[in-house]
């Protein structure tokens, strides 16, 4: 996939997701048992930790310097336990606010990597044989797709529950 490629990858899929986060009032976004006991808004601060994550790894790379990477399940459980703790409280418009600043700023890091940055298997040791790419695939756009069936079928849920 070439950069190119890559970049309206991302730019369909996250357009797929905000689609559909229109359909969905404020009430709906916050109630929770979306997916587990996570709302609309929690998956969105989950899916903004992520990119924030990818962001200072872009940013490391530009430093010259290797970020730190998480490799066992336990590790990815550990953050997404801890982000949805910080975020939980969080109100919604400030949540939406940080969805929206840190996809902004991750479109401006990709912007500045080469496409051998991105699609070379052995360019960064830390990625031990994968190309950067995969690693930007699984934090934007495969990660929408992954969480869009909960959003759509929590707003469903909700609207149901609304109209008892």
């Amino acid at each position: 996939m070439t950069k190119t490629e890559l970049v309206e990858q991302i730019k369909a899929e996250r357009e797929r997701l905000e689609n559909t986060l229109a359909n969905f009032n404020p009430e709906q976004m916050t109630q929770p048992g979306v997916m587990g006991e996570w709302s609309i808004k929690d998956i969105l601060g989950h899916i903004a930790t992520w990119e924030s994550r990818l962001v200072t790894i872009l940013y490391s790379i530009e430093r010259g310097v290797a970020p730190k990477m998480f490799h066992t399940p336990a590790e990815v459980d550990k953050l997404n336990a801890q982000s949805f703790a910080e975020q939980r409280d969080r109100p919604l418009d400030r949540v939406l606010s940080d969805f929206q600043a840190v996809h902004a700023q991750l479109l401006k890091r990709l912007d500045t990597l080469k496409e051998r940055d991105l699609a070379d298997p052995n360019r960064f040791k830390w990625m031990e044989g994968e190309p950067l790419e995969k690693m930007v695939a699984s934090d934007t756009f495969e990660h929408y797709a992954e969480h869009l069936p909960a959003i759509e079928r929590g707003g469903r849920i909700s609207q149901v529950e609304g109209s008892i």
